[in-house]
């Protein structure tokens, strides 16, 4: 398990003692995580306390294959509040463990549509032809077809939008690109081929989680309602279903943030933690938001060319983004991370520096057998 530790205004007993606590109670915690491979568990521990060195409060965030479990507390001695937390989380994770051995078909990866089917081989030279036109076409942006959904699903799990582990980047990419193949002829002019495909990125994540959603009815139990039948010790057939929630590529929003090479480990934990807490401001808003902010200050778009890509008016796109900074900013200013004085143009730069994600080189190659009709193999 991968522990990230983050301090904020501790005093000097808080940053001697925490790392020990937090030390001992993760090994408590590992026992109830037996079920999941220990490199796809991830746990965030995040403890501040006021300026005036009084109310301390500690947030837990475990990020496991099969979903994300929080807890919080707060008190005025680090070790309690600590210690109150973890207890909280595992009481969490044994009835999330409880839940995943008794729920439904419908909600286990298992069940996911392979949407990126391989193509067929070509009917003959003409549609041979015609599918290497399109990839030649395609090729140097598929690094932002990838960037664009994997990001956005990174969101969407975050937010908790649609179920984690239940849709994979790989096959909206591929589902974008058959999009594409069978659209390129009447592609929209006015657009570049990378808006072009930026859009159809956008039209197929958004139809796919919708359909997720779907899936899942809305009166599914929450993980917070303690089942019927509490976890025992994990038995065969347990394993077998376990290995659905380990997925190939488990989302991150920690990939969205650039290193800084060359800044001291301080300036780099500050802005690891700013960064966090905006991506998660950010998973927060509306896709429109989202959408308008990074057509903006990540692909550093104009005002006209993000209305034109987003179907809205340039009157919009000013309302949304202001609107959208504004809230970003405000919580920011909440976690402490930046002063009231902060000026929005702070949190643009922010956005801005966020990493772009390449399309892996495998997945390239594949992309590009499938369209000659090779028929490459399907993974998830």
């Amino acid at each position: 398990m991968e522990v990230i530790r983050a301090f904020r205004n501790l005093d000097r007993h808080g940053q001697q003692r925490a790392p020990e606590v937090i030390e001992e109670e993760v090994r408590q915690l590992e026992p109830h995580l037996v079920r999941f491979r220990e490199n796809l568990v991830r746990l965030e521990v995040v403890a501040s306390q006021t300026r005036g060195k009084t109310r301390i409060k500690v947030s837990l965030r475990l990020q496991l294959p099969s979903g994300v479990i929080a807890a919080q507390e707060e008190g005025f001695e680090i070790e309690p509040v600590l210690r109150k937390a973890f207890a909280d989380l595992r009481r969490q994770v044994d009835r999330h463990v409880a839940r995943l051995k008794h729920e439904p078909e419908y909600k286990r990866p298992a069940r996911r549509r392979r949407i990126g089917a391989p193509l067929p081989p070509a009917r003959d030279a003409a549609e041979a032809e015609r599918r290497q036109l399109f990839f030649d076409l395609i090729e140097d942006h598929l690094d932002t077809v990838y960037d664009t959904v994997r990001r956005e699903l990174t969101y969407l799990e975050c937010s908790g939008s649609v179920p984690q582990g239940y849709l994979a980047v790989r096959d909206i990419v591929d589902a974008t690109i058959l999009n594409g193949l069978d659209r390129f002829e009447r592609r929209p002019t006015e657009f570049s081929v990378r808006d072009w495909l930026t859009q159809l990125a956008f039209e197929t994540i958004e139809a796919e989680a919708q359909a997720a959603r779907r899936a899942v009815p809305e009166d599914a139990a929450p993980i917070d309602v303690a089942p019927e039948v509490l976890a025992g010790e994990p038995t065969e057939s347990d394993e077998e279903m376990f290995e659905f929630y380990q997925p190939d590529d488990v989302l991150l929003l920690e990939e969205l943030i650039a290193d800084d090479d060359g800044t001291d480990p301080e300036t780099e934990a500050n802005r690891h933690e700013i960064g966090m807490a905006l991506h998660r401001a950010i998973a927060d808003l509306s896709p429109a938001e989202r959408r308008v902010l990074y057509r903006l200050h990540l692909d550093d778009a104009t005002v006209a060319e993000t209305a034109d890509l987003l179907g809205l008016s340039e009157a919009e796109v000013k309302e949304i983004a202001e609107k959208a900074g504004e809230t970003l900013r405000a919580k920011l200013v909440e976690a402490g991370l930046i002063s009231e004085a902060t000026e929005l143009a702070r949190v643009e730069r922010e956005i801005a520096h966020a990493t772009r994600l390449p399309q892996p080189i495998d997945d390239r190659r594949r992309l590009a057998a499938a369209l000659a009709g090779e028929g490459a193999s399907s993974g998830t």
